[in-house]
């Protein structure tokens, strides 16, 4: 429930305000995620400092300040009622997913590729969520209503004009829920796959028309530095009418709360599985680790700088049915 998952954040938030600034006793006040804090109980301390640390705990949307107290029914809580094109993104992006929608770039060094025999591989993507409409209520939680375009694109850096070889064109139509540690997340989307001219004149091969429409499943749950989520999808339209519908996915995350240079840069670990049933519920893995560099004050923008690991099949347009492993490193930003 909310009021359990604010006392749970008000309990964090006190255990850090004793032990790393030395505040035993403060106005410390959360409700619906947000943190209020008077500005002379801080006095001697470094106030960005102090939001910095408190914004690490999972579950809290916002760290507030205030000169002077407010009276209780003049707290204004951003979560309560109808937003039109909110800021926050109530449902955090799955972090070791190479087809979460976002902006990345990352160099992959392949040790298996079937077909297209491919060694040196820059990789992109170009993706975010914008949210269109979101409703809160303490009673029920939250929800929010957007839009997920996205590219993922492969170019082969072996190659003379490092050849375009294949772009997947996606657009999704998620609705979210959430209540305090809990997270639901319903996207119907569109995907087309098309492969890059010189990758075509340079490497013969029976193209597949490959587009499909379909729905997707997935819930979450935080504990503490922990997320872990699980979900399907099943294609309801599909070209060529013989690929089978159904997968599954599942995953965990862990973004430590120890942090560094003025608490803006944590270390982070995510592991994503997914099986689909084209390729016989054989396990494709994905792993990735490093650090995130976050501006407490603006929590969606962030950088992270990931070393990756994927071993599986392709997740690249008509290649689905091969195998494909591969070590990389990326750069993956959040606005």
């Amino acid at each position: 429930m909310v009021a359990q998952d604010d006392s749970f954040i008000e309990g964090y938030a006190a255990a850090i305000l004793d032990r790393e600034f030395a505040l035993h006793e403060v106005h410390l006040e959360v409700k619906d995620g947000i943190v209020m804090l008077q500005a002379w109980d801080l006095q001697g301390r470094d106030k960005d400092k102090v939001v910095a640390a408190l914004s690490r705990i999972k579950g809290v949307r916002d760290v507030r300040v205030t000169e002077a107290p407010s009276a209780p029914d003049r707290i204004r809580v951003t979560g309560e009622g109808w937003q039109v094109f909110p800021q926050e993104r109530i449902v955090p992006p799955l972090l070791a997913d190479p087809r979460t929608p976002q902006f990345s770039l990352a160099y992959q060094r392949y040790t298996r590729s079937d077909f297209p025999k491919l060694r040196d591989v820059g990789a992109i993507s170009l993706g975010e969520e914008f949210n269109v409409l979101q409703y809160g209520s303490s009673g029920v939680g939250r929800f929010n209503l957007g839009i997920e375009p996205a590219i993922f694109a492969i170019f082969n850096l072996d190659a003379l004009s490092h050849d375009l070889v294949n772009a997947d064109y996606r657009i999704g139509l998620p609705l979210e829920y959430r209540r305090g540690p809990l997270e639901v997340k319903l996207t119907t989307f569109h995907q087309s796959s098309h492969l890059g001219d010189e990758f075509l004149l340079d490497t013969p091969t029976q193209r597949i028309n490959l587009s499909y429409e379909g729905v997707d499943l997935k819930s979450a749950v935080e504990l503490g530095d922990f997320r872990f989520y699980a979900g399907g999808s099943h294609l309801v339209d599909r070209d060529p009418s013989n690929l089978k519908p159904w997968a599954a996915q599942q995953g965990a995350e862990w973004i430590s709360t120890a942090t560094f240079i003025s608490d803006a840069l944590a270390p982070l670990v995510a592991v994503d599985v997914q099986e689909r049933e084209e390729t016989r519920w054989r396990a494709s893995v994905s792993v990735r680790a490093g650090v995130e560099l976050v501006n407490p004050e603006e929590t969606r923008r962030r950088i992270q700088f990931l070393l990756e690991f994927y071993r599986g099949y392709d997740l690249n347009g008509q290649f689905y049915r091969e195998r494909a492993n591969w070590l990389g490193f990326g750069l993956h930003v959040s606005f």
